[in-house]
């Protein structure tokens, strides 16, 4: 009786290691690629400042700006959907990966619940 304890406290003590680890993976995977998105905003607000600077620069009237500032703001728009639409999907791939991770906890949970009624 006294081994099968230990053995199953040694499960216990490596299902939960394992578990940490893996929610840690998934902690590591979703900061990247959430810290990639933010970059890519980054980025866009610097293209969008050094286009409005060069439009400015070479514009001769206001019908120029205009037409300039309403392609700019077009453009970043849609630059805007793109990064939104990644985030939103890199949120769902994060959903299912913390979902399967819960079930996986369960299972291993499942399988020392019978030590714990006999203890």
């Amino acid at each position: 009786m006294n081994t099968e304890m230990i053995e199953k406290m040694n499960t216990l003590g490596k299902t939960s290691y394992d578990a940490i680890k893996d929610l840690y993976e998934i902690n590591m995977k979703i900061a990247s690629q959430v810290s990639e998105q933010q970059m890519a905003f980054f980025n866009l607000y610097l293209e969008c400042a050094t286009a409005q600077m060069e439009m400015l620069g070479k514009s001769k009237d206001y019908k120029d700006v205009m037409t300039s500032q309403t392609t700019l703001i077009n453009e970043a728009s849609e630059k805007v959907q793109g990064i939104a639409r990644n985030t939103v999907d890199i949120m769902n791939e994060t959903k299912d990966d913390v979902s399967a991770w819960v079930e996986k906890g369960v299972e291993d949970a499942s399988s020392i619940v019978p030590f714990a009624k006999s203890a």
